[in-house]
């Protein structure tokens, strides 16, 4: 497309209108100066040099070297030209905080990374080698140890946060928008593992899904419970739970019941007899569980309906034996702490929209906490969030709150959040809960009343961006002036932001060499946040993020991609770091 007169060759006006596209804008002189370093055969085109195929690769190399590596580089080959096995070693233990690693594994290194036939004959590092080391996935920011599962999946379930999701169905607002069967395979695998099916009569005898007495359009129970079965495990084996808003007459409430033994089988969990202990992630692998009121026992086949309180708590409905069968979580109301405590059983869980969970926090924050040792807690938003926004996940986690469910169709700051959250543990949907959040004599150290033996000091150094894009609908030929806001989100006494200078005109390779510092006291529940963003005279346009948990943070020179505003990766867009990691 650069090239206009397909010449298979460009001239100097045709590459500055490419870097122009590519978000650069690098003055004529310097490009010129690259320019003319990169054609070797002066072959003219139409009277104005120009540059074929290979020589514009070679202007290409040239326009993107990265000083910053370079730097590095020299430093550690200490002027060679190259870098021996003991060189990266140094590097890898100094430079990387990689203490383990001995000269086999560097020579190992060089196998995999240096594309020169003879330097790998060497046993020796090029400056492309070390470049292709660097921005491999396993040095970026993100600890590779944590992209797999490795923690205890053998605790009861109600050790651990569980991503979920409010109004699965709903691409848009809660008013007008429509359903969609494919939010479900968004959510689901995005390792979500709670998603919402609001269920409500439909004609024919088929339920269907909506957002109730409004505009929203609807979609079949049928559908979405296919969906589930064919996309439930394709990220996590870990368990999925539907959970039921149940609005439907007892006729349809057992076609319901019928569709789901039909479709899911044997991957419905329905325990045969009474609990006698909290199940665990690892024992319910590749299991649907049905969340909803439980009028009966899981056992009881006595096909009596129960009447029992909608989860609203506005309105009574009767319940047929058929789908309370299938029901083995049970959502009981919530009336305040100290009955959720004194009810009974062993798979509980009790639903809080945003305000009232708020109420409990400020009120008997101690005693919430004690409630989610044994029992389940979901919070959802307010019903006046109409336009499908979201609440602050971060405080209900810092209580024990396990099903924090968010709106997942709507990008911003909570799902961000919420998407750094559950990075961990192999992004498969359950993060273990800290230890000091299940044990009732610690909960202080949240507040600070219960001192703790260390701080964590995060140093972090901005060094540079590559690859920067354009925000989404920003005017043709427009060049960003990125900037990057860097947040914490954990205990109230650890929130803080830092944000860089404005690097102007540069999206292509900005620098800043820009360090801050932050002092966390609660690292287990700190979610750090990257933003960049393109300055503006009116509001500064989000351009791209990155999240990920504080413990998951590794230290070093250390590369990050950015997600777009509804959590899909950027390709080769890349955020440069130093991260220095101390007790304090």
């Amino acid at each position: 497309m650069a090239d206009k007169n397909g010449d298979n060759a460009l001239d100097m006006d045709e590459i500055m209108k490419l870097l122009k596209t590519l978000n650069a804008d690098i003055k004529r002189k310097y490009v010129q100066e690259m320019f003319e370093k990169a054609d070797t055969r002066k072959t003219p085109g139409k009277g104005k040099p120009t540059l074929d195929r290979e020589e514009f690769v070679r202007f290409y190399n040239l326009l993107t070297r990265r000083p910053e590596l370079e730097e590095l580089f020299l430093r550690y080959s200490r002027g060679k030209g190259y870098m021996a096995p003991r060189d990266i070693l140094a590097f890898l233990r100094e430079g990387q905080k990689m203490l383990d690693v001995d000269e086999d594994y560097c020579q190992g290194l060089v196998q995999h990374c240096e594309p020169d036939g003879l330097c790998k004959s060497r046993h020796q590092l090029s400056m492309v080698g070390f470049q292709t080391f660097l921005t491999s996935e396993r040095q970026f920011l993100f600890k590779p140890m944590h992209s797999a599962v490795y923690q205890d999946m053998s605790r009861p379930i109600t050790h651990y946060f569980i991503a979920s999701s409010h109004n699965t169905y709903l691409a848009e607002d809660q008013l007008k928008g429509p359903s969609k069967v494919e939010m479900y395979i968004s959510a689901l695998t995005k390792g979500c593992r709670c998603v919402e099916l609001d269920c409500w009569d439909g004609p024919d005898n088929e339920p269907v899904i909506y957002h109730g007495h409004t505009l929203t359009s609807k979609i079949l129970f049928r559908d979405v419970i296919h969906a589930v079965k064919e996309y439930a495990f394709k990220t996590s084996p870990f368990p999925v739970t539907l959970s039921l808003e149940n609005h439907c007459s007892l006729e349809q409430q057992a076609v319901m019941a019928q569709i789901m033994e039909d479709v899911l089988g044997d991957m419905i969990w329905s325990p045969d007899t009474e609990l006698t202990a909290i199940p665990t992630p690892e024992q319910l692998q590749n299991k649907i569980i049905i969340k909803g009121k439980n009028g009966s026992n899981n056992n009881n086949s006595s096909g009596e309906q129960s009447v029992v309180k909608a989860e609203s708590g506005h309105k009574k409905i009767k319940l047929n034996p058929a789908l309370s069968r299938l029901t083995s979580m049970k959502s009981v109301g919530f009336k305040d702490v100290d009955q959720a405590a004194s009810i009974p059983g062993f798979f509980v869980v009790f639903s809080l929209g945003e305000s009232k969970v708020e109420k409990v926090m400020s009120t008997n924050a101690l005693g919430l906490n004690i409630v989610t040792h044994t029992k389940l807690i979901r919070t959802y938003p307010a019903g006046t969030r109409t336009d499908s926004s979201n609440y602050n996940p971060v405080p209900a986690w810092n209580h024990g709150c396990q099903i924090v469910a968010l709106n997942y169709q709507t990008g911003g700051e909570c799902m961000q959040i919420n998407h750094g959250r559950f990075l961990d543990n192999g992004g498969c949907g359950y993060v273990l809960k800290p230890n000091f959040l299940l044990a009732e004599e610690m909960f202080g150290i949240l507040n600070g009343t219960v001192a703790r033996s260390y701080r964590k000091t995060l140093k972090l150094t901005i060094i540079s961006g590559s690859q920067i894009p354009k925000p989404k609908d920003s005017k043709k030929g427009e060049v960003i002036d990125p900037f990057i806001k860097i947040e914490v989100h954990g205990a109230p006494n650890d929130n803080a932001e830092y944000r860089t200078k404005v690097i102007q005109n540069n999206g292509f390779n900005p620098r800043w060499y820009e360090s801050c510092m932050f002092t966390v006291r609660v690292p287990e529940l700190a979610i750090v946040r990257f933003v960049v963003k393109d300055e503006d005279r009116g509001v500064d346009d989000f351009i791209g993020y990155y999240a990920l948990p504080f413990n998951s943070l590794q230290e070093g020179y250390r590369h990050f991609p950015l997600f777009d505003i509804y959590g899909d990766r950027f390709s080769n867009t890349y955020i440069f770091v130093h991260v220095s990691l101390s007790n304090v």
